[in-house]
């Protein structure tokens, strides 16, 4: 029986159209939606209740269709004989918030119209404020009830003051993960049908807590925006036939590289004085991946000694091949790049069709425009955002502005480059613009801590996608398989003292739990109503 919520996002906007199709055509009844989205939500806030020895549950109403939900929680709840007080948020409400509240007081529902005193016992208090079709900054009533809410938590603590969103928390924008002003802080969200794109990225995902999905009958008919999660069990399928033998030649794949020669050669491009360390990381990352070979090629001659001292794995190409590695079947440009030769940066974006992941210092001279092979771009939000003011210098791109619309960010750089777009960060993006392939136009990450937040970490994620490349994945499977990986060996390691090499070291166990269990401790909670 599937626990786990489909991999695939619904935007606001396909959420809306599901809900018309099922209600127009369909011909299922809006409150027989209501009755069962709710009553997915009342489980949740009962189950919470009894593990936290909470009796008290407050439910903050909306004036649309959200509060309507929240009015029918107060009725189930308080048929199954929970102390529970709904507050009507404002003076205007819909006609099913209307329907809801003369059901709710026909069955002793206990309904006020007044913002009570912050409680002074352990509550639940349900978010039913804002739906999927709110934009914006909160405001009036609804933003005086977050205010509340926010001095509420303040006084009572999150432990004994337990939020529970309908939906989304307010003021969340499920579309962009955009928080523009108040904001519920929730410990456990309940969305119907499908999750939403905003509830997995940076800044809202820190205010999601807990997230369930119920399953509440609605059926889309089109999604025009490809949106998905990483789906570690779709992970796990491309990595199992590059995966390495349990035990002896007889359990290889009859497709398994025989010699290192199958096994792909990385190439990187970087590493120049004073900045050596971060060529060092891909190329490192490259072969903990699973290449068979990775070739640096530093022009610094005491450099290159060091070199051969540091990692005798790794080859050095010629000095006068240093700027296009002809040997590797795959490149890494940018890691620690110096004094870069422009034009023959230029001729490799442009000329080369070799499949290439630009990262670091590689993205300030990567040249806007579709390259003659595969690119995956991996920037961070400031490389993103001095990209992007070269694309659009009118909209003024700051590494704030990026952070607080990362999914806009990603999907235009992905438009003007037409390559696979990698913004790193909490909730990794994976990006590129429609028709560059088949497959999703967009993945998030939910794997990845605050581990990975170390110096040359990118370098190490640059490294492991290459690999991947030149082991046959394509640039989107390869980003994303490589993205999740990187996530995941960080995931393996202490937050405290974890240095870059440590994530590459951890790699070949990472790559081997990705396969041997494909499950993700967060991922999305699913039920049925």
């Amino acid at each position: 029986m599937r626990t786990s919520a489909p991999a695939r996002l619904w935007t606001a906007s396909v959420a809306a159209a599901a809900d018309r199709h099922t209600i127009e055509q369909l011909e299922m009844p809006s409150s027989v939606l209501m009755e069962r989205a709710a009553l997915c939500v009342s489980a949740e806030v009962e189950r919470l209740a009894d593990a936290r020895g909470v009796e008290q549950i407050v439910i903050l109403v909306g004036p649309g269709n959200n509060g309507g939900d929240g009015l029918a929680i107060a009725r189930q709840l308080h048929g199954r004989e929970r102390a529970v007080v709904a507050v009507m948020v404002g003076g205007r409400h819909n006609a099913a918030v209307a329907a809801q509240l003369q059901l709710a007081r026909a069955h002793g529902v206990e309904v006020v119209t007044e913002l009570p005193p912050a409680p002074a016992d352990a509550t639940i208090i349900v978010d039913a404020l804002l739906g999927t079709g709110s934009r914006g900054a909160p405001r009036g009533a609804v933003a005086a009830a977050l205010q509340w809410l926010a001095v509420a938590v303040d006084e009572l603590g999150r432990e004994r003051l337990i939020t529970v969103a309908v939906d989304l928390p307010s003021g969340v924008d499920v579309d962009s993960g955009a928080v523009p002003g108040a904001v519920a802080s929730a410990a456990l969200t309940v969305t119907f049908q499908r999750s939403k794109p905003g509830l997995h990225l940076t800044p809202a995902r820190d205010h999601v807590g807990e997230l369930v999905v119920a399953e509440i009958g609605l059926v889309a008919v089109e999604e025009p925006e490809q949106i998905e999660l990483i789906d570690p069990a779709w992970v796990a399928r491309w990595l199992a036939p590059l995966s390495s033998p349990a035990h002896s030649p007889a359990h290889y794949p009859a497709h398994y590289p025989a010699h290192k020669g199958q096994r792909g050669h990385v190439g990187v491009i970087g590493g120049g004085g004073g900045t050596p360390g971060a060529a060092i990381l891909a190329a490192t990352a490259a072969m903990r991946s699973g290449a068979g070979l990775a070739t640096l090629a530093p022009l610094d001659l005491q450099l290159r000694h060091a070199l051969i001292e540091l990692r005798p794995e790794l080859m050095l190409a010629a000095p006068e091949h240093a700027w296009v590695i002809p040997q590797a079947d795959v490149l890494v440009v940018g890691p620690g790049l110096v004094d870069a030769d422009q034009q023959a940066l230029d001729d490799l974006q442009r000329s080369d069709a070799r499949p290439m992941v630009w990262d670091a210092s590689g993205l300030e001279h990567y040249h806007l425009a579709p390259g003659a092979g595969p690119r995956i771009l991996t920037p961070h939000p400031g490389e993103a955002a001095r990209m992007l003011d070269r694309v659009a210098p009118e909209r003024a791109w700051t590494s704030a502005r990026v952070q607080a619309d990362r999914r806009a960010a990603a999907e235009q750089l992905a438009l003007a480059t037409r390559a696979v777009v990698v913004l790193k960060g909490q909730g990794t993006i994976v990006a590129r613009a429609a028709g560059a392939g088949a497959g999703s136009c967009l993945a998030i990450c939910t794997r990845g801590g605050p581990a990975l937040a170390t110096a040359g970490s990118g370098d190490v994620l640059a490294g492991a996608i290459a690999a991947l490349l030149a082991r046959g994945l394509d640039a989107w499977t390869a980003a994303c398989v490589g993205v999740y990986v990187h996530a995941l060996a960080g995931d393996c390691l202490s937050v405290n003292g974890t240095l870059a090499m440590d994530i590459a070291d951890t790699l070949p166990t990472a790559f081997m739990q990705a396969v041997a269990d494909p499950t993700i401790p967060d991922w999305p909670r699913l039920v049925r109503g």
